[in-house]
């Protein structure tokens, strides 16, 4: 029986090891030629994969979809961009020449297709533009609004010097940032559409794709191409597979290297995702979102951007000696405290409820006051209504001194409003800020919490919604304090533009007064 036993042991063994160990030959880890590589689920953002993914590189000409992301924030793809000597730099041309005008829409082919670096600088320099101002200044301030749409993603290792990625001190990205750049791009269904492009053309304007993989990669949404000195060959690929979105940012491989890379990233991430596997970073550092350092490859390059947070580890072992003394030390230390703690809070209690400010709170939520506070007030005219409206927020009136906290249903409205405009459905957003007003007609939406993260369209979607419930006054001191911030982009100039004179504003609310009846 014994040796019978053994030999069942054995074969047991067996028929559980080698399943395990075929599994891991079957998802085996790329071997990539780049410095810098990360593969991520395009819709959870877990990643994959990550080799050196926080080490700031120069990110070349995938920097314009940076470029690309910013524009359509501030300007509909319809506006009208003229082209200047200034515009034409670098080596990537999608053709433009000085006098040439053409659309946002077909600017963003060009820029995104062909790579174009005047097709980006002829976008920056128009969509920031001030009267009298020179170019260098335009483009500047367009850059700065780059930077902001990174610091909205959280792309905390990220600082852009321009708009089309020609090397320049201090111009870097790291691959987990641009993969994160990446899903934003994604989420706008104009520019999901200009990278699924193979080629485009309109009138003088025909432009193909510099990327290699489109119709190659069964899946492949789009991607973009970079290629410098200081960058070597970078490519960012992003493709769909049995449900399931996966984004690859590639870093300083080679030309012979870097469609392989990818395509061995794609394959790998998309083998994970089937598997259920977790990729090849660890698990602490993906779910608690702790920055890793930089390696020292990357050390001296990379900008002090944001406090870093470093998890210990610890011996389980040496964890386990002191945790029970610990806590049976701190639990008898608590008990000590509450015990001694409660003649005071018994003392506290019974002032509390002595004291004549909580006779008064009792009082007020006594049910004959509560039925009294709640019948709605007579008026005469559009004044009374006036008045029962600015009431309507809340049925009772606190009275001084006692601590009570309405809740504003508007508050959680505008706050899915703010949600849907920062990623991009205005239309949506829109439309909660019109509800939320309608909830409570004296909200101001600017107190929505994150409401100033919002792009250029967000803030105008807000006026919009101002304009709608019949507040004018207030979407124009909006547009004018989004043009203090923003500066004088074209969408906010449009939007104030529409709005009726002031002198028309004023007239119309002295000639409502005018009707109001006085007692």
């Amino acid at each position: 029986m014994g040796v019978r036993a053994c030999f069942v042991v054995a074969m047991l063994s067996c028929w559980l090891i080698i399943p395990v160990a075929g599994a891991q030959a079957a998802i085996g880890e790329p071997q990539l030629v780049a410095a810098s590589a990360i593969a991520l689920d395009g819709e959870t953002g877990r990643v994959l994969y990550a080799k050196a993914a926080d080490v700031p590189r120069a990110p070349a000409s995938l920097t314009k979809l940076a470029t690309a992301l910013t524009a359509v924030d501030l300007a509909p793809l319809d506006t009208v961009l003229h082209v200047q000597p200034q515009d034409l730099v670098g080596e990537a041309s999608m053709g433009l020449r000085p006098g040439d005008e053409l659309t946002l829409e077909t600017a963003l082919y060009g820029l995104l297709l062909a790579s174009g670096n005047d097709a980006a600088m002829v976008i920056a320099r128009n969509l920031s533009a001030l009267p009298g101002e020179s170019p260098e200044a335009s483009v500047e301030r367009f850059v700065r609004q780059m930077n902001l749409v990174a610091q909205r993603l959280g792309m905390q290792r990220t600082t852009f010097r321009n708009p089309h990625g020609l090397d320049e001190e201090g111009h870097v990205s790291t691959a987990r940032d641009l993969a994160t750049l990446t899903r934003a791009v994604l989420q706008r269904p104009e520019l999901r559409r200009i990278l699924q492009t193979p080629s485009y053309s309109n009138g003088p304007y025909v432009v193909e794709t510099t990327n290699r993989l489109v119709g190659q990669y069964p899946g492949l949404i789009g991607g973009k191409t970079g290629i410098t000195d200081a960058a070597g060959y970078s490519l960012i690929e992003a493709a769909e597979r049995d449900g399931h979105t996966v984004i690859v940012v590639i870093l300083g491989s080679t030309r012979e290297a870097w469609y392989n890379d990818a395509v061995q990233l794609l394959d790998y991430a998309f083998d994970q995702l089937a598997s259920g596997g977790i990729g090849n970073e660890p698990v602490n550092e993906r779910t608690l979102g702790v920055a890793r350092t930089a390696t020292a490859e990357g050390a001296d390059a990379m900008e002090p951007r944001a406090l870093m947070v470093h998890v210990p580890t610890s011996d389980s072992r040496s964890t386990q000696l002191w945790i029970w003394p610990a806590s049976a030390l701190t639990a008898a230390a608590v008990t000590g405290v509450l015990l001694m703690s409660l003649p005071v809070l018994a003392a506290m209690v019974v002032a509390r409820r002595s004291s004549p400010t909580a006779a008064r709170a009792r009082r007020l939520h006594s049910p004959r006051v509560a039925r009294h506070a709640s019948r709605p007030r007579s008026g005469n005219g559009r004044g009374g209504t006036a008045r029962a409206l600015r009431g309507q927020t809340s049925a009772v009136e606190p009275a001084r001194g006692a601590a009570l906290v309405s809740f504003d249903p508007a508050v959680a409205v505008a706050q899915r409003g703010v949600r849907a405009g920062r990623r991009g459905d205005i239309a949506v957003a829109e439309e909660e800020f019109v509800n939320a007003l309608r909830l409570n007609p004296a909200f101001d939406l600017t107190r929505t919490p994150e409401f100033w993260t919002l792009s250029p369209l967000g803030v105008v979607a807000a006026a919009r919604a101002y304009r709608r419930v019949g507040r004018v006054r207030d979407a124009r001191t909006l547009l004018t304090v989004a043009q203090l911030s923003f500066g004088r982009v074209p969408v906010i100039q449009a939007a104030l533009s529409e709005l009726p004179p002031q002198w028309a504003v004023m007239a119309r609310l002295q000639n409502d007064s005018s009707h109001v009846p006085h007692p």
